[in-house]
């Protein structure tokens, strides 16, 4: 039998969807499932892309041109400027997702055996994508004890390498909900400079901070102009998750052409999803921000209700829509299943994240769940109390407690 190559063995299985066997288990077992382990929005998308796509006047969906639509690069351009970040129509690649941007990014600027350091605990797809691009992710790891903060630039320096090409920063985070400080970019800025590395931009959940905060985008660095790449999509700010529309920018030319060659490679991204997200690109801040304070009232019912756990101390998320938390346990991803194929509390039970598959590093996370904010604040309370119950009646929990008295 042909054996595999060596990169496939370096594709992890998603920790946020390989709980789904066990949940679809329960649910045809009777049980409802509070599914807190995936980011897909419960709200509906926006009616104006619907209509947008219903009323497309075609009698044929041909390709797009690999670049994107001029429209959809016009309208990205424009919803960057609404922010006050300047990229030109002709600065911005359209792709599918940020997904794909990120994969493209990575293997033009350190494609073939670079390094890109990551702070950890990262959106988990980043592991995949820079096996797909031949990159190694070198972790800078943070703790929830310190909100997930990396503070020290001197410890930005020590992860650097002969090899190490680009810092991949997600602000708001993905999965922590951290937004890093202004002392922290400037951190970053600094040594990117020092360094001649690229600082990739996962922008993605840029509308939410909560608590009256704000994200300070990279782009304002003006020494930075030629280094910085910004990935960005419409999915989690419209509740289009399904769309797959997404862009990168930059004002790097040399970088612009390479990841072109990859556009070409894979001939265009959908024609009709393109033209729906039109009129939101140009028009739909103002529904975003608006999603932001629904978000904050989640995360309250989260945190609050974390906080009522015994031997849980809860990290506050201050944006995207996600929490990671330390559990009293002994095992998350065990915990999860657990609770999916054992554990009922009035009919109900909750699936979530484990943590230890958004770390680079093996071992860590064994402990941390992320959490995302896809439900009511009054359902994410209820779903709070049947954790609560499940912490309390897990197994291994209890024979932890025992083993400490």
């Amino acid at each position: 039998m042909p054996s595999l190559s060596s990169k496939s063995a370096r594709l992890q299985a998603s920790p946020i969807r390989k709980l789904a066997p066990h949940a679809r288990a329960a649910e045809a077992r009777g049980i409802k499932v509070h599914y807190l382990n995936i980011g897909q929005p419960d709200m509906p998308t926006p009616p104006q892309m619907l209509a947008e796509l219903r009323g497309l006047p075609l009698n044929r969906i041909a390709y797009a041109p690999s670049e994107g639509l001029p429209e959809a690069r016009e309208a990205w351009s424009a919803f960057f400027a609404s922010w006050g970040i300047r990229f030109a129509p002709d600065e911005i690649l359209v792709t599918t997702g940020a997904s794909e941007a990120i994969t493209f990014v990575l293997a033009v600027v350190a494609g073939g055996g670079g390094e890109v350091l990551v702070f950890e605990p990262c959106y988990t797809n980043y592991l995949s994508f820079a096996a797909q691009a031949d990159v190694t992710m070198v972790p800078v790891t943070l703790r929830v004890e310190d909100a997930y903060h990396f503070g020290s630039e001197e410890r930005l320096r020590a992860a650097i390498g002969p090899r190490t090409k680009g810092i991949l920063l997600c602000n708001p985070s993905n999965p922590t909900g951290t937004v890093y400080t202004e002392q922290e970019l400037d951190a970053v800025a600094r040594v990117a400079v020092e360094a001649d590395l690229f600082v990739i931009c996962d922008e993605v959940y840029r509308e939410f901070v909560f608590d009256g905060g704000a994200v300070r985008s990279f782009t304002r660095y003006g020494d930075l102009a030629n280094r910085i790449i910004v990935v960005d999509s419409v999915s989690k700010r419209f509740n289009a998750c399904g769309v797959r529309i997404g862009c990168m920018a930059t004002s790097n030319r040399e970088v612009l052409d390479v990841a072109l060659r990859f556009c070409q490679a894979r001939l265009s991204v959908a024609t009709a999803e393109q033209r729906m997200v039109i009129p939101m690109l140009r028009e739909g801040r103002s529904y975003s921000e608006h999603l932001c304070g629904e978000y904050q009232g989640r995360r309250d019912a989260v945190y609050d209700g974390l906080s009522r756990l015994e031997g849980v101390t809860p990290h506050r998320s201050e944006g995207s829509f996600y929490t990671m938390t330390r559990l009293p346990i002994d095992s998350c991803e065990r915990f999860a299943v657990w609770m999916l194929r054992d554990f009922e509390w009035q009919g109900e039970t909750v699936c979530l994240a484990p943590g230890e598959g958004f770390y680079v590093t093996r071992g860590l996370g064994v402990d941390e769940v992320r959490i995302a904010f896809m439900y009511d604040a009054a359902t994410l309370e209820r779903a709070m109390t049947v954790l609560a119950h499940a912490v309390a009646a897990y197994p291994a929990r209890r024979e932890l407690a025992a083993a400490s008295r």
